[in-house]
């Protein structure tokens, strides 16, 4: 659904960042030094023909954090350095530009066609707290 590409030819890369996983739950993921480093929504499956709001947040001192709705339902507290390129970077929404550059032996969400509607995307250039998070999710 939302990834982050280098395009470059032969030697680009992706990371998906935003997508469902095999179990078809909603999955957000980095790419830290060690390899990806992901958190699920896993108690149940986003409603069909409802509109949800999915956040996202990364910090050193907090990890990855997932929420549906203005409410955190899921985080992975490791602590990890984001890997970060000095090249400018795409972010892509949809299928990924370069699939067979897409971390696909390493990652835990599916390459795969979205079908529904993004109607917004906000990124932001610091980690949300929870209150912003709720905020946001009730405009």
């Amino acid at each position: 659904m939302l990834s982050l590409e280098y395009v470059s030819s032969p030697s680009g890369w992706c990371v998906p960042m935003i997508g469902f996983d095999t179990m078809g739950y909603l999955t957000v993921q980095t790419l830290g030094e060690s390899g990806f480093y992901s958190t699920s929504f896993n108690n149940e499956t986003l409603p069909l023909n409802v509109w949800s709001h999915i956040g996202m947040t990364y910090s050193i001192s907090n990890g990855i954090r997932l929420f549906v709705n203005g409410s955190l339902v899921n985080k992975n507290n490791l602590l990890f350095d984001y890997l970060a390129s000095d090249e400018i970077t795409t972010i892509t929404i949809g299928t990924c530009l370069q699939s067979n550059q897409c971390g696909i032996n390493s990652t835990t969400i599916v390459l795969s066609q979205f079908q529904g509607q993004i109607d917004e995307l906000k990124i932001f250039a610091r980690e949300l707290t929870n209150y912003e998070i709720h905020v946001l999710a009730s405009e």
